[in-house]
This record gives C-alpha cells, sequence and structure tokens, in this order.
C-alpha cells in the first residue's frame, strides 16, 4: 500500500539563508518535501517552486556531514530569479538583516554574528511539498511600512545587495538586457546609471549617464545626435560607493564604444558594425 503524506505546511521564518541560498528542510518535515523517494547522500535532486502563479528552478540537496547528522536543504539560489523575488517580497526583512550583517563586518566581528529579528519584525514564508518535483511557498506573515515602495526600487537597484557581496571589486551591481521603449517607465527611478540608446531601424547607438534613470531621458526627445524614434534601451547601474566616478564612466563606456563602432567625431575605430555612435560631448583623451 503506497504511504500518504499529510503535507503539512512548513512556517519558515526569514532569515539570512531565505536571501542568500534558501533552507535547511527540517526532519520532521523530510517525508513531505521527499514524497518516499530519498536522495542519496551528496545528491540533489531538481524541484520547481511555485509561488504566486510563477515557477522557478531549485534543487533539494541531501548533505553528507562527517561529524554530524545529514541535513537536506531546499537550495532556490542556482538561478537569481527567485532570490530577487524573495528580497522584494520581504524588503523589511532584507534590510534589517542585510544591516545587521554589515554593522557586524565593519566591526570586525563577522565570526560572532548571529542575525536576528524582534518580534513585531518577523516575517514568515509557508513550505509545502505539493508533490515529488513541486514546492509551493507563500507568504505567512508580510509586514507592510511606508517604506515598502522606497526600499523595493533600491532593492530593484541592487543598492543594498552590494554591501553584502564577498567580491565588492566590480564596479558595476546589474547590467540589463535591451527592452522596447514601451517599457522605459517600468525602469524610471534608477540611480547611478549608464543607459544606452539604440535606434534599431537607423543603426544608431546613443550612450548617457543619469544620476535618476527616466528624468531626461523621455522617448521622442532628441539625445546629441540619437533622434526621437528609438526604439530600444539598456542600463548598467554603478554601485553606490563609486557614485562619484559616474562621469568618468560614462566617458570610458564612449570612448571604449567608439574605438569600434562609427562614430562622430572621427574616433579611431575597426568598424566592426554598421551602428554609429552618435555622441558628441566627450574627450576624445
Amino acid at each position: 500500500m503506497k504511504k500518504k503524506y499529510t503535507k503539512h505546511p512548513y512556517y519558515k521564518k526569514i532569515d539570512r539563508s531565505t536571501f542568500e541560498w534558501g533552507t535547511i528542510i527540517p526532519k520532521e518535515y523530510e517525508k513531505d518535501f521527499l514524497h518516499g523517494v530519498p536522495i542519496t547522500p551528496g545528491h540533489s535532486r531538481e524541484v520547481k517552486i511555485k509561488y504566486k502563479k510563477k515557477s522557478y528552478k531549485a534543487k533539494i540537496r541531501h548533505i553528507n556531514r562527517r561529524n554530524n547528522t545529514n541535513v537536506y536543504q531546499l537550495r532556490w539560489d542556482i538561478g537569481k530569479d527567485f532570490l530577487m523575488v524573495l528580497r522584494r517580497e520581504f524588503i523589511n526583512s532584507y534590510v534589517i538583516l542585510k544591516s545587521q550583517k554589515e554593522l557586524h563586518e565593519n566591526a570586525g566581528e563577522l565570526k560572532k554574528f548571529r542575525s536576528h529579528m524582534l518580534a513585531g519584525q518577523q516575517e514568515v514564508i509557508t513550505l509545502r511539498g505539493a508533490s515529488l518535483k513541486e514546492i509551493y511557498i507563500e507568504p505567512f506573515i508580510q509586514i507592510k511600512t511606508e517604506w515598502n515602495s522606497l526600499f523595493e526600487r533600491l532593492a530593484d537597484a541592487n543598492v543594498f545587495g552590494w554591501l553584502f557581496l564577498k567580491d565588492k571589486k566590480h564596479l558595476i551591481s546589474r547590467s540589463t538586457g535591451w527592452y522596447s521603449h514601451k517599457e522605459l517607465s517600468r525602469h524610471a527611478g534608477q540611480v547611478n546609471v549608464i543607459y544606452y540608446l539604440a535606434n534599431t531601424k537607423k543603426k544608431l547607438l546613443y550612450i548617457g549617464k543619469a544620476e535618476i534613470f527616466g528624468n531626461r531621458v523621455k522617448h521622442g526627445r532628441t539625445h546629441q545626435g540619437m533622434s526621437g524614434d528609438w526604439d530600444k534601451f539598456r542600463y548598467d547601474i554603478v554601485k553606490p560607493e563609486f557614485s562619484n566616478l559616474l562621469e568618468r564612466v560614462e566617458d570610458h563606456t564612449i570612448r571604449s564604444f567608439a574605438s569600434i563602432l562609427d562614430n562622430s567625431k572621427g574616433f579611431s575605430t575597426l568598424n566592426l558594425s554598421n551602428y554609429k555612435l552618435v555622441n558628441k560631448n566627450w574627450k576624445k583623451l
């Protein structure tokens, strides 16, 4: 007779692991997530996380501990998508926990650091092993304040995230793909960006900087040699600690593209594309 499982929810308190890699599955909940099919120690099984009607890649890993009891981990850090969703959805916890870590790191006490949330601040999610390959996650306690809207936009721009990366040497915290001009309003408000406007019909490219993206960049508005009918855009977000270098980053980026594209200033170029860089106000050095 096939064993039936209750699939009772696991109420998981939001903590640092939530925003960094995932969670350990407590012993009493293992059967609800494994569905009678255990995983060999040291191996993993791919699963899908279902959150608000969208699916995200994840894995259940059986961690083989030499000097301790083996554990199962639910890892959703194999892709950044779900991590970004959680950071945005539970932005209050994200800001508090990351700020605590930064304070301890600056004080040289990171080894002693243990994050903590006060009772009135604690957010909670529920996890259910719906099937062998699918896990449902839902908000259970979600705190909303007047700061949520601002914090969410800062999280999108990775203003908080850069503080807690092990490697802080990179200038750029996020680079986007290309978007249609119709999506411009969705990205307005990003801070400290190097942006790119492309006219795919006329084969033109313009590169600019913006402390707040969307204040001056408008579809239909001419940008130096770029006509207002540009149709694509993308951007890079410069890390906050390098915001004073925004103009230099812009100038360097323009000169780098000028060296491979036809340009309006007669800068030595390899002409590797049929696109033309239309920027006019930059230094040739």
